[in-house]
């Protein structure tokens, strides 16, 4: 019986938290061994129980809430209130899109508190909640959409469609739900893919960054900590403070707030160096101390690690952490595991769902509301009601209309409660005024988070739902006109754009009216029309029923013909004139040819060359701004002179050149193998590289002479009858060249072909209709004065080309080249080759023939045609349309007949526009210089008439909104503007005529479309609304976000933070806000905004450093040069190193907690600190002084802080630098060791720098060891480097020479020492023999004499304090 005391039964549900709790004592105080095993138990209890149970789910146990119905009703009805408020212009699109979609969330809100009600009233063992609230799978915003509904979705934009789910997964979804449903799934489904990868991408990265800390050393001596302060948001507490406590070490002493004592737990005192356990924690809690002084891996002193002290426990076993346990990997899995329950990004919502930034207070019974000590002003809310702000902290009394017990017992007290209100919240009853139970009367802003939310400018189009004519009602534009001279309008003032019905035509362009307003017109009459004209005039040839073409001018060439003939499936046509010249037509018939374009070009061999050669021009003038593609264009006729020579392009090797350079050779000679000359004269070879590239045959005369006259350099021209030098006269024009052969200097004299060239080009004769048009020959030249052509066939010097020519009437037309057949003339005039103007010459007779051969049957005589020009302007007839909604059906007549002659500007079609409907016109607006594009036309369907007993109270021109009382007992129905008031006669009533209307309200500062009087068609933009909404805290969250942060990359849109501390001055004008801060010194510093920033400090407050003084994530590099200016000047710059590093460090902490708090992740500070340790170790060198290191070059802190005490000793300039924080990736490629940093990214790069500048890895992280092939220095194998560390230590006054001492902790062996460390257990004797046993020529031997060892000891006892110390043996040599 006894024992069974001890026995605590409890009846109490366990759910998964309570699981949790148990599991985590029985950890505590039983370890890891007896919790299994209970676990274990617990297994087989909740397996037997579940089988008794027999827990089964079915599609029945899924019991929507049966007053699902009322709430979509009544959510429904409120829906439709707004949209009548709507459509009656009271609110504007955007606070109608607010309102449905704020009506919707609350709805499905409430939705969701009934399902759970419904089970836990009906059914709380229903299998569904039971699975849901116990946590053992599902959580309730699943639970809601099984059984509750959907709720809102989002586009694939991320905005919120304003068409709710209505329905759930049991009663299933309409295709519209289920097509708006599946937008979600696939964010989701692409979502998830994505979170995978880039969370494992991160997790690499700081496995590397943090893979060489170890812990090293129990204690590393620091005074210095870090101030740890529960984690807030606002006002919610985040983390408490206790909750950030346990498993860490005091710094400093912590002492009760109330007590000034120091807060203890029985035996435990919270003093320096003390390990919280959990009832400490509690204690501290409990004693509400306000911030703990703690050591932290981030302050801890250790080079390149951190010790267990700084560190504190393993949360593995609660204990104190292990010496050589690898804590960095442990902080890289533990922050990179959770990454992937992280969400990538939020969606957009338009504005937050107000439970989450407002606590609305509703009215308990109904009653009286009455104001107390508020003063108020008037407010419009986002859902476009008049409300009222509180302008001061103040209450509101609600009395009720029933009586309470008071205080003696009897119901004498009124009902009554009072409500604190606070400054800004929005007060939804006025003072006085009765609200109903459930009534909303405040809402009141939820502290610490309203001042962070911020807004951000929102943008949405508003179109018209019918055609007609707008009208402004208490609308004010005005015109703003910026830097670049754009001019856009706005609404200075609110109020509402009517648009009033009426049928809108669209005139197509350069259509003019052909009805006045207010005109009466009828069906199918024409409203306005266009003229189709003629710009040129001349004579009209109908084409086809769509296309007008209109002759200006034509050109016959009427002395020549055109032959056609086919070859090769192609037809080539040839221009013959009756002076014999031939001219190839190098456009094709029917196309089009602009102006200066060639026609034909002429067909003579007469400047045709054999070979390559030299060209020189005398007396040829051409213009200077010729195209080199289509020829220099001859001014000036002369002659051209032409130096023939054959050239080949070889590119062979060069052993394949039969002749020498400067050898004279004989046509028909093999110069090289299998190229053969074809002319006389002297050879000239280029080679380069041993590659024959050309070889060149100059023809010509050689004359060998002893000195060669120098006047000659290049060459140059010689005239007939001109001595060149005594004994040699040139007997015709030639080109001297002195030359080098195989003989000895000689001179070659070239011959010189001339060729005439003619001032004006012949042309075929032409008649024009006018003389806008002519074909001019022009002579053209491919090459320039002095070229040098290579060519081995000849080529063209000269062509000769038919252009034609558009006169400056009309130089933008083009003409067409149309062959007419010509029978009769072309027989007249000697096709067949018998008339006068043929006189066969050998050239025609030659082409003839060859024709004949080409093909046999001569059919060209059937094929003679003439050319004639034509310019011509082709005018498009409109094809005629029916009506649309847009536009009236047109009509279009011609006016011009065929062959019919039309002077320019003639009218030659119209285009008459019908109207659909009869009606009045309206809305043609006269405007100087401008066309009419829109007419109205006022249907009788656009108005209706309204019966009244009694005098109407309106008057014409009144505009009048759905709802309005017009007479006594007379409501509107729909809106509109009175266009007449027919008075009653006798027995009719009188009668109100309404022309349909349709009311918009704008919102001041809304960007205008439209202008008073403009005709609009149904769907054109009328405005854009410009409103504020918050700003989601989803601006950058989850993973980009602690990637953003670890990588210390600058926020997209970061907030400007004071330089220094000082009093924030805010002045606002006329919407631009200037932000300036009066620092302590009395100077100003002005803060320029960037659009999008908004100040979140107001005038006159007190800002310190660093502080944000606008939204938006604030830019740690930014902290850290802004603390480090600020404290440089008051302290060494060691210590603001120091400082401005522990700024930053406490920024990036909280801020990648907070990410993870937002999800529900609880992850220890302990890990964060040791990545944040590695970011934040680095300073960038300023100046060297006289120290050995480089300015730019990225040290550690430490390193040149102890260089500095060196320098301080001798004297020397320190050196100067700046602290910088590095992203992880760059954390990583900046390590001491190469191989560590090669294996990660970036490997050439690495390892060549690492190379250049001999860099040598001390193997002291995880991935060198791993990668080399060691033991790695952690875990198990931590104590075999260290134990050789501490023998080392032990045995070095006796042994080494000091130069090892820096070498002991981390060791770099070689195989054999190793394979000798490790295999042999060895005595001292052993040693000193080893370098007999195995002579190495790599080592240079130690001397060790008798002398160096301690005297007289026997073997035995050295041999156990020198067991493994053959290693430092080894080393010296290595020193050495």
């Amino acid at each position: 019986m006894t024992e069974n005391k001890e026995i605590v039964f409890r009846n109490r549900v366990v759910d998964k938290g309570q699981l949790k709790k148990l599991i985590s004592w029985s950890f505590m105080n039983y370890g890891t061994a007896r919790t299994a095993q209970m676990a274990d138990k617990l297994k087989d209890l909740g397996f037997r129980y579940a089988t008794k149970a027999g827990v089964s789910i079915s599609v029945d146990d899924l019991q929507v809430p049966p007053s699902k119905r009322a709430l979509l009703d009544a959510a429904e009805e409120e829906i439709r209130i707004t949209e009548q408020k709507y459509t009656r212009g009271e609110i504007t699109e955007v606070e109608r899109f607010q309102k449905v979609i704020d009506t919707w969330n609350s709805t499905s809100e409430d939705l969701k508190d009934e399902v759970v009600k419904n089970f836990r009233a009906t059914d709380p063992l229903n299998s569904v909640y039971m699975m849901a609230f116990s946590g053992a799978r599902g959580n309730i915003s699943q639970v809601r959409q099984l059984v509750g509904m959907r709720g809102l979705m989002a586009d694939p934009q991320g905005e919120i469609i304003d068409l709710p789910i209505k329905t759930n997964f049991r009663e299933g979804l309409t295709v519209t739900e289920y097509i708006i449903s599946s937008y979600g799934a696939r964010k989701g489904l692409v979502d998830t893919a994505l979170r995978t990868a880039d969370s494992g991408y991160l997790t690499r990265r700081l496995v590397d960054v943090s893979q060489d800390v170890i812990v090293r050393e129990v204690d590393c001596g620091t005074q210095r900590g870090i101030r740890v302060r529960p984690m807030t948001d606002g006002a919610t507490v985040l983390i408490p403070l206790k909750d950030r406590l346990l498993g860490r070490v005091f710094a400093r002493d912590a002492v009760h707030p109330k007590t000034g004592e120091i807060v203890s737990y029985g035996t435990e005192k919270a003093v320096r160096n003390q390990t919280i356990t959990e009832e400490m924690a509690g204690e501290i809690g409990k004693a509400g101390v306000a911030e703990v002084y703690l050591r932290s891996p981030l302050t801890c002193e250790s080079t390149r690690s951190v010790c267990q002290q700084c560190y504190g426990w393993s949360l593995a076993h609660l204990k104190m952490v292990d010496m050589g346990e690898a804590i960095g990997i442990i902080a890289a899995q533990s922050i990179g595991e959770p990454g992937t329950q992280l969400t990538m990004r939020t969606f957009h919502t338009g504005g937050v769902f107000t439970g989450e930034v407002a606590k609305q207070e509703r009215a308990p019974f109904p009653g009286v509301a009455k104001f107390k000590n508020l003063r108020t002003r008037s407010f419009r809310t986002r859902h476009g009601e008049e409300a009222l702000v509180a302008e001061n902290n103040g209450k509101v009394v609600f009395e009720g209309d029933g009586f309470e017990e008071g205080k003696s017992g009897a119901k004498n007290q009124k009902l009554k409660i009072e409500l604190a209100i606070a400054q800004g919240s929005t007060l939804m009853v006025k003072d006085g005024q009765r609200a109903v139970l459930g009534q909303v009367l405040a809402e009141v802003p939820i502290v610490g988070r309203a001042a962070r939310k911020t807004t951000e400018k929102v943008t949405t189009d508003v179109a018209s739902d019918l055609a007609g004519e707008a009208k402004f009602a208490d609308l004010v534009p005005e015109e703003k006109t910026d830097r670049q001279g754009n001019t856009t309008r706005t609404a200075s003032r609110g109020g509402l754009i009517w648009i009033l019905s009426g049928e809108v035509y669209n005139l197509p362009p350069g259509a003019e009216p052909a009805v006045k307003n207010g005109d009466r017109i009828v069906a199918e009459s024409v409203i306005a029309e266009t003229k189709l004209v003629s710009e040129h005039g001349g004579v009209v040839r109908i084409a086809d029923e769509r296309e007008i073409e209109i002759i200006t001018a034509q050109v016959l060439l009427d002395q020549a013909v055109v032959r056609a003939e086919s070859a090769g499936g192609r037809d080539h046509y040839t221009i013959e004139t009756a002076s014999k010249q031939r001219f190839s037509l190098k456009t094709a018939p029917g196309s089009k040819v602009i102006n200066g374009e060639v026609v034909a070009e002429l067909l003579d061999d007469s400047y045709r060359t054999a070979t390559g050669g030299i060209i020189k021009y005398a007396g040829v003038e051409v213009h200077k701004r010729g195209k080199a593609k289509l020829g220099y264009e001859v001014v000036k006729g002369g002659t051209m002179l032409w130096i023939p020579e054959e050239s080949h392009e070889v590119n062979k090797d060069i052993s394949l050149l039969l002749v020498e350079d400067g050898q004279y050779v004989e046509a028909g000679t093999e110069v090289v193998k299998d190229i053969f000359c074809q002319t006389s004269g002297a050879v000239e070879v280029t080679q380069k590289n041993d590659i024959l590239r050309e070889i060149v045959i100059k023809p010509g005369t050689l004359h060998a002479v002893d000195r060669p006259p120098l006047t000659f350099g290049e060459g140059q021209i010689v005239n007939a009858g001109q001595e060149i030098f005594p004994g040699l006269i040139a007997e015709e024009l030639g080109y001297a060249e002195y030359i080098e052969t195989p003989e000895g200097p000689a001179l070659l004299l070239r011959p010189v072909v001339e060729f005439p060239v003619p001032d004006k080009p012949p042309v075929p004769s032409q008649t024009a209709l006018n003389e806008s048009i002519s074909l001019k020959a022009v002579q053209r030249l491919p090459y320039k004065d002095g070229e040098r052509v290579k060519s081995v066939e000849g080529l063209e010097l000269l062509r000769t080309q038919l252009i034609l020519e558009i006169g400056s009437g009309a130089p933008q037309l083009a003409a067409d080249i149309e062959l007419l057949p010509d029978e009769g003339d072309a027989t007249a005039f000697g096709a067949d080759g018998s008339g006068p103007a043929w006189i066969s010459t050998d050239a025609v007779v030659a082409s003839q023939e060859l024709a004949l051969a080409d093909d046999e049957t001569d059919d060209r005589t059937s094929r003679t045609f003439r050319l004639q020009l034509v310019i011509l302007e082709s005018l498009v007839i409109r094809r005629d349309v029916s009506a649309d909604p847009t536009q009236g059906s047109t009509n279009t007549r011609l006016l011009v007949e065929d062959g019919q002659s039309i002077a320019p500007g003639a009218v030659v079609a119209r285009t008459e526009i019908l109207c659909k409907e009869a009606g009045i016109v309206r809305g043609i607006r006269d405007r100087l210089n401008e066309p009419v594009r829109r007419l109205l036309v006022m249907r009788d369907a656009d108005s209706i008439s309204v019966s009244v007993a009694g005098t109407p109270d309106v008057s014409p021109g009144q505009l009048l909104v759905a709802g309005t009382e017009v007479a006594p007992g007379i409501i509107l129905e729909e809106s509109g503007q009175v266009v007449k008031v027919v008075p009653a006669s006798g027995t009719q009533e009188a009668k109100i005529v309404l022309r349909i209307a349709r009311p918009y309200r704008v919102s001041g500062g809304a960007v205008l479309h439209v202008d008073d009087g403009d005709l609009v068609q149904r769907g054109d933009n009328l405005v854009i609304l410009v409103f504020e909404r918050a700003k989601t805290g989803d601006i950058i969250q989850g993973l980009p976000r602690i990637e953003e942060l670890l990588e210390g990359r600058k926020p997209k849109e970061a907030c400007i933070l004071a330089k220094r501390p000082g009093t924030a001055r805010v002045v606002t004008d006329d919407d631009v806000v200037e932000l300036a801060v009066i620092e302590d010194d009395g100077r100003i510093e002005e803060y320029p905004l960037l659009p999008g920033q908004n100040p979140i400090v107001s005038d006159g407050q007190r800002v310190g450093v660093a502080e944000a003084l606008t939204d938006g994530p604030a830019n740690p590099h930014e902290i850290l040069e802004v603390f480090f200016h600020v404290l440089k000047e008051r302290q060494p710059t060691f210590e603001a190193a120091l400082e401005s590093f522990q700024q930053v460090q406490t920024f990036l902490v909280n801020e990648v907690q907070s990410v993870y708090q937002s999800q529900g992740v609880d992850i220890s500070d302990k890990h964060i600190e040791v990545i944040v340790r590695q970011m934040t170790n680095k300073v960038r060198m300023e100046d060297g002084g006289d120290t050995t290191m480089l300015p730019g070059e990225l040290v550690e802190l430490r390193q040149v802080e102890q260089v500095n005490e060196a320098m301080s000793i001798t004297g020397g300039a320190p050196a100067d630098y700046t602290p910088v924080l590095l992203g992880i990736t760059k954390a990583s490629l900046n390590t001491d060791s190469f191989i560590s940093a090669a294996s990660f990214q970036e490997t050439t790069r690495v390892l060549t720098e690492a190379a250049i500048e001999g860099k040598s890895d001390w193997l002291r992280g995880l991935k060198e060891n791993v990668i080399i092939g060691r033991l790695i220095p952690a875990g198990t194998g931590f104590n075999a480097y260290e134990e050789q560390g501490m023998s080392d230590s032990a045995l070095d006054g006796a042994v080494f020479d000091d130069e090892i001492h820096d070498l002991q902790e981390d060791v770099v062996l070689d195989d054999r020492t190793a394979r000798r460390k490790y295999t042999i257990e060895s005595t001292f004797d052993d040693v000193v023999r080893a370098p007999e046993v195995e002579p190495d020529e790599d080592f240079e031997e130690v001397e060790v004499d008798d002398d160096d060892f301690v005297p007289e000891t026997d073997d035995d006892s050295l041999g156990e304090a020198a067991d493994d110390d053959d290693i430092g043996y080894d080393f010296d040599e290595d020193e050495d």
